[in-house]
């Protein structure tokens, strides 16, 4: 039960940044709460959403530790701890230029949306 919890939140917190997530790759030592995963490679597009000029050619995560409070799953929180991270980066393919615009049109939306957002509190607590 705790190896299908544990690969739910590694899928859903960093599966986008990881080739592969294999959950079959974790080594759960269940009464110390640590989950291991070693050699996993980066996704290409694991650096997209900081809107860079710059592209993953490679990338390599050596070690990933999750330290899992097993007596208090959901009161306490959950480590995770990177080691030996390499990422190869460079410019970006032609087909994926850097756009100010789009940067700044994507900056705008998330502007209009965290006012929107105040504007739903507002109305809510008044």
């Amino acid at each position: 039960m705790l190896e299908n919890i544990v690969a739910w939140v590694l899928n859903n917190y960093i599966g986008e940044y990881l080739e592969d997530l294999n959950t079959d790759q974790l080594s759960v030592a269940l009464l110390s709460g640590q989950v291991e995963l070693e050699n996993v490679p980066l996704k290409k597009t694991a650096l997209r959403k900081l809107d860079l000029p710059l592209e993953v050619k490679a990338g390599l995560l050596g070690k990933l530790t999750l330290s899992v409070p097993i007596t208090h799953l959901r009161s306490e929180p959950w480590a995770l701890k990177l080691s030996d991270v390499l990422i190869i980066v460079g410019p970006p393919t032609p087909d994926r230029r850097y756009d100010v615009e789009a940067v700044e049109r994507v900056e705008q939306q998330k502007k209009e949306q965290m006012l929107d957002e105040l504007e739903k509190r507002h109305t809510v607590s008044c």
